[in-house]
Order: structure tokens, then sequence, then C-alpha cells
């Protein structure tokens, strides 16, 4: 981050007898070398953990603030004026709701060595310091209170986005990173559609259910072991059964896949184009699959068996020749003729054997 400038957001509706306005900074801050190293650190994990690409909605246009991004990494305004507009369009796009108030900075940042901008709203907060003094030869500690803070260390009041040049063509959307780390990972639409005028690159159906077939692929492809598949797999669906929110595929790979297995995983997902990193996770596409796990034979042969129950009532045994032995224990309750609508019906030839010659 190369400069930064504030700006004071209050919280504002068009119902207010007196209309509240925005206190606008005409010069970029000063900033210390470990104010500036913490500002950096702070907001990187923000973005690495929260962040989702975002791109500009160009059927609806919802707010001004591509615009603006475009021009001040296309070198047409300056960080001072172009902050301001983002400040007061920010004010804008809270009227009509019950946002808090608070500061947003903007600041001049590079990515990678590329020119870039950071647009991150902060909401104050109150906080006590103690300070050790001496009362009289005594020592004791005073207490002042700070109404003001910014970015304390258990601070989740706060969204950012992030936008370089790269993502931003002549004849096309801009796209970039866009994070609310009080919703951890979820994205209050005030500021992604009526603020950024951005919506989600990808759409968390979409993504879980090319995590769901890349996975399932690559352990038919890829994993040689029976016992191994089916644990992978099992783990795989219990993942996208889990009541979390989002989907870490490096985290998946290191705590449920073997060492020499994982860069295999991560790349053969990154090759189906479903990102590596975290992503909102949104069963819907696959919520059917999910609760079966199918074994299948070379013999034609399979096994269908609800998750939960695979490893109380299924054993694996490998054999030297490739082979393996699955035994299910249970007790039978029930025998059935199964269709499979892969297979075609048999012709009907009234007893004779196929390829008679039906006309005598």
């Amino acid at each position: 981050m190369d400069e930064a400038i504030f700006h004071f957001v209050p919280r504002s509706k068009r119902s207010d007898p007196v209309p509240a306005d925005p206190k606008l900074s005409e010069a970029v801050c000063r900033l210390g070398e470990d104010v500036r190293g913490k500002i950096q650190a702070n907001f990187r994990g923000v973005l690495a953990k929260y962040g989702r690409p975002v791109v500009e909605e160009l059927e609806v246009k919802r707010s001004a603030v591509p615009d603006r991004v475009y021009e001040y990494l296309a070198q047409q305004r300056d960080l001072v004026s172009v902050s301001i507009d983002l400040a007061e369009l920010l004010f804008e796009s809270q009227k009509a709701r019950s946002s808090s108030a608070g500061l947003l900075l903007v600041a001049a940042a590079r990515l990678a060595g590329k020119r870039a901008l950071l647009m991150v709203k902060l909401e104050q907060e109150g906080g006590l310091r103690a300070e050790d003094v001496l009362v009289e030869g005594k020592r004791t500690f005073d207490m002042n209170y700070f109404a003001d803070l910014l970015m304390t260390e258990h601070n989740k009041i706060y969204k950012a986005a992030l936008f370089c040049v790269d993502g931003v063509p002549e004849d096309g959307p801009i796209e970039g990173w866009a994070a609310d780390k009080q919703l951890s990972g979820k994205m209050a639409q005030f500021w992604l559609q009526a603020f950024l005028g951005c919506r989600q690159k990808e759409d968390p159906k979409r993504l879980t259910q090319k995590f769901h077939e890349a996975a399932v692929d690559w352990v038919d492809k890829r994993v040689d072991d029976p016992e191994k598949s089916v644990g992978y797999l099992m783990a795989a669906l219990v993942e996208l059964r889990s009541n979390t929110a989002t989907l870490d595929p490096t985290a998946f790979a290191a705590d449920h896949l073997d060492l020499h297995d994982q860069d295999s995983f991560l790349a053969y997902l990154a090759s189906k184009d479903v990102p590596t990193t975290v992503f909102d996770k949104d069963i819907e596409r696959v919520a059917p699959r999910l609760s079966e796990l199918q074994i299948g034979f070379a013999s034609g042969i399979s096994i269908v068996a609800p998750v939960k129950r695979i490893r109380e009532d299924i054993k694996i045994d490998e054999h030297s020749d490739g082979t393996s032995t699955v035994t299910v224990n249970g007790k039978i309750t029930s025998t059935r003729s199964h269709y499979s609508p892969r297979k075609t019906d048999a012709p009907d030839t009234d007893g004779q054997a196929p390829g008679a010659d039906l006309a005598g």
C-alpha cells in the first residue's frame, strides 16, 4: 500500500429531519511504516480468507463505482478526487439501509507490482487502555477510554474490495475481489451490489457441483486402492453435507488425503476450473447424490449403500492379483428385480433364438 486516505461516512436515512453529511478528507494521510505494515497484513489476511472473485454487473447498472475504479486504474484521475466520489457513493448506497457509520479507507496499492485500488469500510470501536503510572511513589494504572479505535484484534466489522489494473479491460466488465469479514465470506448486498455494482463471478451452486464432479472423477481415475478410494469419496460427501457455509479444497486435501495425493488432487481441481481456495458452498444441485455411495466391479456388479453405513457394515479385503472381496454385514430384508435405464431390453422373439428367420 503506497498512499491512503480516510473519509467519515455517517449513518443516514432519507427520513432523518436533519440529513448528515460525509466528512471528506482533502489530502492523503501520513502513514508510519508500522501502521502501513499493520494495515497491509490485516487486509491481506481478510482478502485471502474471505475474498471472493467479483465482476461488474453490466446488465443492470447499479453503481458508478466501477467507473471510478476504471478512471483511477487507467490513470485518468488521482486518488484524492476518486476517493471523495467513492465516499459519497457509499453514503448514498447506505441511505435506504440500516448500515452503520464508519470510515472509508481508499488506498493506492500494488498487487504483484501492478497498480491496484483498495477500498475498506471500517467501523470505529470504543476501548480502554491501561497505562502504568506512579502516584505518590506508588505504582498504579490509569485507565483511558478511546472511542475511535480502528482495526482492533477482535474487530469483525469491516468490508473490503480490491481491484487491479489486470482486471480492468477497456471493452469489458471490471473484475476484482470483495470480502465481508462480518458475514464470514457471504456479502451484504448493499456492499456488493448497491455500492460496488458487482456480483460474484462464480455461482456457489455451480462451484459446488464442479467440486463434487471433479472430486469423484479424480478418485475414479487417479486412486487405484479400492479401500482408499471409498474413504476419499466418503470424506468428500461428508464435507459437502456438513453445515459449513464454505468449502476449502486445500484444507480438505490436508485433512482427508494422504500427503502424496494432495498435490494431485488440487492440480486436478484446477484443471477442471475448480478453485483451490475457499468458496461459498451451496449443495442444491448435488444434494440427491450425497446420501449414497456406489461400489462397482469389473463384472458389472454394483453395491449401493448409504454413506453413513459404509464403515459399519462394509469390509473391503484386497488381494495380490488386484481383485477385492467386499463383505456386507447385515440381515437381508428384501430382494427385487432391478431395472437399469442404461440397458436396452432384449427384443421379444416369442421364444425363438436371436437371429432366427422369422419368415420361415
